[in-house]
């Protein structure tokens, strides 16, 4: 019982950790929408000198290029060491730019803040995944995953706590396994509910849209959801019924 104890204590201990994480990561997207509007709205720095603020350009010599396609893809072009640029920037494909690079080119690098944002050479643009653009629903989603932890880790926590005994003697109760599930499947549904958010968040002074479309969706998936998880469970009693009445099929 003394590890069940043990179990039940990290399990709170984690409930609370992961719920201060969906705090944090909750309050942080107003400030990330914030970031996302200065972004979009950016201009070209006038005076010919590089400010955070602004869109700045800087020459780099590529080193070597990464192509992988696949389930790991990973495309990302290497820069010889240029002050100000970063060494590595990565990109969504191989098109239209990537492909046409090789080592010892020239290229121009966008960048605004800390973020290389794009890459040039002769009239080609190739934008780079090293932007603010779906930080919102980042946060946004990473919050309510770690929201949906944080309730599956409080009951699991103090179910152990107090029925220690009663587990101790008869196993884990189905209440795990059960809102395991569900918590299981609420999580995952914030995949697609992030996808709706960050293509209403598209384009200058849609900013804030994303977030909330995403919970929205999600709140309106999370009822799908468990009414599938539901009914499939209710199928399964009914087959298991059937089973004990009937026999299974192959024993007729």
């Amino acid at each position: 019982m003394g590890w069940l104890r043990l179990w039940g204590t990290a399990a709170l201990v984690g409930a609370l950790l992961t719920a201060l994480g969906a705090v944090a990561s909750a309050t942080a997207v107003a400030e990330a929408v914030d970031t996302v509007r200065a972004y979009r709205t950016a201009e070209a720095c006038q005076d010919g000198k590089a400010r955070s603020d602004c869109l700045t350009t800087r020459t780099a010599t590529v080193r070597a290029t990464e192509r992988t396609g696949g389930r790991s893809a990973r495309y990302a072009v290497r820069l010889e060491h240029t002050p100000g640029v970063p060494e590595l920037v990565r990109l969504a494909g191989d098109e239209p730019l990537l492909r046409l690079l090789r080592p010892g080119d020239g290229i121009t690098v966008t960048l605004w803040r800390d973020h290389a944002t794009a890459i040039h050479r002769d009239g080609v643009t190739q934008h780079s995944t090293d932007t603010p653009e779906t930080d919102p629903e980042w946060r946004t989603g990473l919050a309510a995953v770690l929201l949906v932890l944080a309730c599956y880790l409080l009951y699991v926590g103090t179910t152990l706590l107090a029925r220690t005994r009663e587990i101790a003697e008869r196993g884990a109760p189905r209440g795990f396994r059960f809102f395991g599930t569900r918590a299981l499947w609420t999580a995952l549904a914030v995949i697609p509910a992030g996808a709706a958010g960050a293509l209403a968040s598209g384009g200058a002074g849609h900013e804030e849209r994303g977030w909330i479309v995403l919970l929205a969706v999600w709140g309106a998936l999370v009822p799908l959801v468990l009414a599938v998880l539901r009914r499939r469970d209710g199928r399964r009693r009914r087959d298991q019924r059937s089973a004990r009445l009937y026999g299974s099929p192959g024993t007729l």
